[in-house]
This record gives C-alpha cells, sequence and structure tokens, in this order.
C-alpha cells in the first residue's frame, strides 16, 4: 500500500516523534481523508510499517534459515544476511535503525526468535554468556552499530564476516566448522 511505503520512507528518514498524518499524506500522494479511511492514527499507521518490516527480516532468511540444524548456524546466517541487506539496501537500514529505538511488534518478535536461538545453544554448551537477555543485546547491540556504521561510510566486502566473527567471540561462541556460511 503507498501510505505504508510512504510513511517506511519518511521513518527511515525521521524520528517516529516527527513523523505526522500530514507529511505522510504528502509523501503518498493521497488526500488525508485516504489517510483516515484506512488508518485511524499515526500509531497504527507506525504498527502497519512495523509488520512490513518484520515480513521483510523473514523474507530475507526463508527457507535456507530453517534448513540448518545448529543455532549458532541460524543465527550466523541472520546475522549476516541481515547486515549484507542492510548494506546493499540503506533505506531498510535506515527504518531498521530508527525502528529499533523504539518498542513494538516487529522488535518484539525478532528479539523474541533471537533469545529463542541462543537459550538453544546455550543449552547445547555453545555460548559462554549464560543469559540469553544478555547475549541477544550483545547480537543486536553490535549488529546496529555496524549498521549504523555502514550508512555513514563504504562498508569494506568483509564487513559481514568480520563483524559475525566479533559479534560471536562477544557472547563466547565461534561459527560452526560444519557449514560455510
Amino acid at each position: 500500500m503507498q501510505i505504508i511505503e510512504a510513511a517506511a520512507l519518511l521513518l527511515a528518514e525521521r524520528s517516529g516523534k516527527a513523523l505526522t498524518v500530514d507529511a505522510v499524506a504528502e509523501a503518498a500522494g493521497v488526500a488525508k481523508g485516504t489517510f483516515y479511511y484506512h488508518f485511524q492514527n499515526i500509531e497504527e499507521l507506525a504498527a502497519a510499517v512495523s509488520v512490513q518490516l518484520g515480513r521483510s527480516f523473514y523474507d530475507v532468511l526463508t527457507p535456507a534459515w530453517t534448513e540448518l540444524q545448529d543455532p549458532i548456524a541460524r543465527l550466523s546466517f541472520a546475522f549476516t544476511q541481515f547486515l549484507e541487506k542492510a548494506i546493499s539496501d540503506t533505506g531498510w537500514a535506515r527504518l531498521v535503525v530508527q525502528t529499533s529505538e523504539t518498542r513494538n511488534e516487529f522488535g518484539r518478535s525478532v528479539r523474541d526468535n533471537l533469545k529463542a536461538e541462543i537459550a538453544e545453544a546455550i543449552a547445547q554448551g555453545h555460548v559462554a554468556v549464560r543469559d540469553p537477555e544478555l547475549a541477544a543485546d550483545i547480537l543486536v547491540g553490535i549488529w546496529l552499530q555496524v549498521t549504523r556504521g555502514s550508512l555513514e561510510r563504504v562498508a569494506p566486502p568483509d564487513l559481514s564476516n568480520q563483524a559475525l566473527e566479533a559479534a560471536l567471540r562477544a557472547i563466547g561462541s565461534a561459527r560452526p566448522k560444519s557449514r560455510s556460511l
């Protein structure tokens, strides 16, 4: 829907607090009444953008991600795929960075999935950090900061691999040897 796409572009460029119905309607090329026909308020639109962003995350992963048996292999695959997507699609990267600063369903869903993967890796003895919440904070923090950096400068060709190695070391793990990513 054109209103959601316009809102995503605007959110990528500015804080969610600066998003207004007028700005979205103008960017989408629709009347304000059209906005209100589809959404009751900006918060409802932001939720729709969040759902679309969540779908884009899972589109990046499937189906290859589900075929990986090892939780560290899945974490590694997701980390590098998301970082490669961020490097190649700066609008998407900006949107993820901007929306990471707000609590939303997309963020909770991604974080819940991440914690489940980490908990499985901890149970299997593949991670030294024993708290899934802390390990998730570390991984998300590194990913977000590397993504921010890639928006400010040209990313070196091996950025994803270097960032992954650093992130895995930070949680006390290593890339699985059984399958290259």
